[in-house]
């Protein structure tokens, strides 16, 4: 069964100043996500390095008394779940903790502080810290699908840094569930439903074997875990993780011990090029089904310049349209080398 990796070139002629006003041309590369049909763009990289903000002097002024996720506040100034649902009103896994959000996104939602290190540089991470967090994560999802036998959709989201949107310094996850889809949600389930129809094949298998044959965006495997890199980013990287693993109750805790170990992979890469903010999403169907699997996505983000300027503008946000500035055959080939360790 074959995918369909499409791809329409554009380009753009002008007269550079920079370059004594010599006529060049400058290509745009428009591609379509080979399950949905979305597109992206490739455009041109300037070769600017990426450098990531400095908040070590942030983090002296938000620690402690300011930070309701630090020690002295984690148990007195967040929430707690109807004993119900959590005996306690909390779940408690060594430093990790779960608790309720105070300004839900969704039917359910709840906040993993991480650790009690209030920042914690990509560096710092360290495969327990991310494992113990995701599996404090599954635990309270456990809960909530025997709870709530209406819940269909599932994720496990995680914001570092501003950048990213994250709001609180202090690491942390949001998990969320519902009987209602997120739109990307949404949109998988039925191209994946139709591609499965269409083919009689799992697309994220099939997509898993194309790449890994083709070895153009093919990154490795971690256990169970198979990456590999967006052909049509959503950012100016995008990172995809196929899991072994057709829905929730498949999910054990070796997962998360890979996908931890995966983690510092990325983080090593990250460094390297200045990247010090990112967007995960994992997402989880929580009924098995033949034609999606559990999945994950790895976006960095970043400002620029002396504005410290988002990465994102007006074409991703408004006309949905993703831009990336790095080739992501490129990109693939050089974290395939944090993979080969």
């Amino acid at each position: 069964m074959s995918i369909q990796f499409t791809a329409h070139e554009e380009f753009f002629t002008f007269h550079d100043p920079m370059q004594n006003g010599k006529l060049i041309e400058r290509q745009t590369e428009i591609r379509f996500d080979p399950l949905t049909g979305e597109s992206s763009r490739i455009i041109y990289d300037p070769g600017a390095p990426f450098t990531p903000t400095d908040y070590t002097d942030l983090a002296k002024e938000t620690e402690g008394a300011k930070c309701p996720f630090c020690s002295e506040n984690i148990f007195s100034r967040t929430p707690t779940f109807p004993d119900e649902l959590i005996e306690g009103g909390r779940l408690v896994l060594n430093e990790t903790v779960v608790f309720p959000n105070l300004f839900p996104y969704s039917k359910h939602n709840a906040v993993v502080r991480m650790c009690d290190q209030h920042f914690v540089k990509p560096s710092e991470f360290t495969a327990p810290m991310i494992a113990q967090s995701f599996m404090a994560a599954h635990q309270y999802l456990q809960k909530v699908v025997e709870s709530d036998a209406e819940t269909k959709y599932a994720s496990i989201n995680w914001n570092y840094l501003p950048p990213s949107g994250g709001s609180i310094l202090h690491p942390h996850i949001h998990v969320l569930a519902s009987e209602r889809p997120t739109n990307y949600q949404a949109t998988i389930a039925r191209a994946s439903e139709y591609f499965y129809k269409e083919q009689s094949v799992n697309f994220f298998s099939q997509l898993v074997k194309t790449e890994a044959e083709l070895d153009q965006r093919f990154i490795g495997s971690i256990g169970s875990i198979d990456w590999l890199h967006a052909f049509a980013p959503k950012g100016h990287t995008d990172f995809i993780g196929v899991f072994k693993a057709a829905s929730f109750g498949e999910l054990t805790a070796g997962h998360w011990d890979e996908l931890a170990e995966s983690m510092l992979r990325f983080l090593q890469y990250f460094e390297m090029i200045g990247i010090g903010s990112f967007n995960l999403g994992l997402f989880i169907p929580v009924d098995a089904n033949e034609s999606e699997r559990v999945h994950v996505r790895l976006v960095p983000r970043f400002t620029s310049g002396v504005l410290d300027t988002s990465d994102i503008n007006v074409f991703n946000f408004l006309h949905n349209e993703p831009l990336c500035l790095r080739i992501p055959e490129h990109t693939a080939k050089d974290v395939a080398k944090f993979f080969r360790k």
